[in-house]
């Protein structure tokens, strides 16, 4: 099989995943965890798209997830095309939209950064103007051109930690949806959650599990 076959096969992958963080972040009401980063806050904000085939529900709201809406088109067999996720995590507050086919971020606002406001992009170069005069001028150059690259570094580790805990949890969806546990114990909770019953089993399904990703993590997948 060529590589963009394969790649046409499993594009549903990444709309089970969107799925599986909507499914959570509801059943443990906006907090998750990784072993890596521990608890955080991730739930769906501002827009919510899912479809299935030529038919598309688009959602808008502080919280779309949380619509009769999104519940019905799901009940229809539609499944998460994108969503806008807010994290929080280390005292840090971030958005952005997470695209389930390409598997790939859009619109990321980072916190601000060394003095400088939201998504704003931090210049490693100094603006035209007219060369430094003096030794003072020279040396407040020099400070700014610093400052910058400190920012935009920074902005660059940011985006790493906000990569990595994502990748974080999707090796967790990929050990459960690859494993037992998925007919066992995913599924079953997720249906009931489609149907509306409430989440009475909350703490029955988060030992179950993370007790399966315990599991999973002493004994990894192999390739």
């Amino acid at each position: 099989m060529q590589l963009l076959e394969r790649i046409e096969k499993r594009r549903f992958v990444g709309r089970e995943f969107l799925l599986w963080l909507w499914f959570e972040s509801e059943m443990f009401e906006g907090t998750l965890s990784t072993a890596d980063h521990g608890d955080f806050g991730l739930w769906i904000e501002k827009s919510f798209t899912l479809s299935a085939g030529k038919e598309t529900t688009r959602i808008k709201g502080a919280y779309p997830a949380g619509s009769r809406e999104a519940k019905e088109a799901l009940l229809r067999g539609k499944l998460p095309e994108a969503c806008g996720l807010h994290l929080s995590w280390r005292d840090q507050e971030t958005s952005f939209t997470l695209k389930a086919e390409q598997m790939a971020f859009a619109g990321l606002r980072l916190p601000t950064v060394l003095g400088a406001g939201e998504d704003e992009a931090p210049k490693l170069l100094d603006e035209p103007g007219p060369p430094p005069r003096g030794k003072k001028r020279a040396k407040k150059s020099e400070d700014a051109s610093d400052e910058a690259h400190e920012a935009f570094y920074e902005r660059m580790h940011l985006t790493r930690d906000v990569e990595s805990l994502v990748e974080a949890l999707y090796r967790d969806f990929l050990a459960l949806r690859l494993g037992s546990a998925w007919e066992a114990v995913v599924l079953p909770a997720l249906h009931a959650w489609a149907r509306g019953e409430k989440n009475r089993d909350a703490d029955a399904y988060r030992k179950a599990s993370r007790a399966f990703l315990g599991q999973r993590r002493k004994r990894p997948l192999r390739a």
